[in-house]
């Protein structure tokens, strides 16, 4: 059995994917490029593919990590080259690399996550500086949202770790957000 990390993307056109829907995508690619893919054991098997991290709907993606179990030994190059002719519009496939066995999953050694935004602020490039100021400077900001009809509240500050803002034209911005993901918390752009 083999164990492959590669590394892909998603673009515009399937930007509103849901996260299993995307795990589905990629197996059907697997699939149609007759890749001899690891499953699972019982009553239900299924092929053996983990994305690190499930990607927010509505967002595009550089470099999102995913691992799949192969049942026999194939250079990663040849599974690059399988998978791409199978790619279909709005998903990139940039890389893969072997994997030891016993290496850690995917979901507990991904931590963080950039994020690139662009923003428009009403008062400008120098007031959006000073918000992001105010928040790494707050030892907290807690952020209200409803979940299933019950409201909820989170700190974010913890989970954020570094922003910068960058001017674009008129009262638009780029920002750039380094935040926590995993089971511990996380923290998403929006």
């Amino acid at each position: 059995m083999e164990r492959l990390r590669l590394r892909f993307g998603r673009q515009a056109p399937v930007r509103f994917i849901s996260h299993l829907d995307t795990v589905r995508c990629w197996e059907r690619m697997c699939r149609r490029a007759s890749l001899p893919l690891e499953y699972s054991h019982g009553f239900s098997p299924h092929p053996k593919i983990a994305v690190a991290a499930p990607l927010a709907v509505g967002f595009t993606s550089e470099a999102e990590l995913m691992d799949m179990w192969l049942s026999k030994w194939l250079p990663p190059e040849s599974v690059l080259m399988m998978l791409r002719s199978q790619l279909p519009t709005g998903f990139t496939l940039m890389s893969a690399w072997e994997m030891p066995q016993g290496a850690p999953t995917l979901q507990s050694v991904v931590r963080r996550a950039r994020y690139r935004c662009v923003a428009w602020h009403q008062g400008g490039l120098s007031t959006a500086r000073k918000s992001v100021q105010w928040f790494t400077s707050a030892g907290s900001v807690v952020h209200s949202y409803t979940r299933g009809g019950e409201m909820r509240s989170v700190d974010l500050r913890p989970y954020v770790h570094h922003i910068v803002v960058e001017p674009v034209e008129g009262n638009w911005c780029n920002i750039s957000i380094e935040a926590s993901i995993g089971q511990e918390g996380s923290a998403r752009p929006d």
